[in-house]
């Protein structure tokens, strides 16, 4: 059996993906990137690009919900 092999995004472990006949199947390890969970790629720079757009993606929509000030008024905890 062929080991799993780990993606990483900024050194952080996002999943793995393991071979599925000719191509990979990702494997989501941390929620952020679930919605990546199962699907098929058909390298594993793919699938490493995937996670990485994802990761990026999320960072992104948290940073739009931050005050402009620095302050966090008017932001829900």
């Amino acid at each position: 059996m062929t080991k799993p092999i780990v993606i990483s995004v900024a050194g952080e472990p996002q999943g793995v993906v393991v071979p599925n006949g000719g191509d990979f199947r990702f494997l989501a390890v941390k929620l952020g990137v679930f919605s990546l969970d199962g699907q098929v790629f058909e390298t594993i720079e793919a699938a490493r690009d995937a996670a990485r757009a994802v990761v990026e993606g999320a960072a992104e929509l948290a940073q739009s919900f931050e005050a402009s000030d620095g302050s966090d008024e008017g932001l829900v905890a």
